[in-house]
């Protein structure tokens, strides 16, 4: 499994707390999104996840209130 982004060091976060989260994209992004999931051998979901999981680790230390 290739990664998207450049490797990243961020401390984990171990709340176990999740939300679903709709998400309408036009057909033809979902195809290409689940073929380049597929192609790193994850599912959708999984890339998704790590995706906005990257992104997240390179912006600066907020906390939600």
């Amino acid at each position: 499994m290739q990664p998207l982004f450049e490797a990243i060091s961020a401390p984990a976060r171990t709340d176990q707390e999740v939300v679903e989260l709709a998400l309408l994209l036009p057909l033809w992004q979902a195809m290409e999104l689940e073929a380049a999931a597929s192609k790193r051998g994850m599912t959708t979901g999984q890339m998704l996840r790590r995706v906005i999981g990257e992104l997240l680790a390179t912006q600066p230390n907020s906390s939600v209130s």
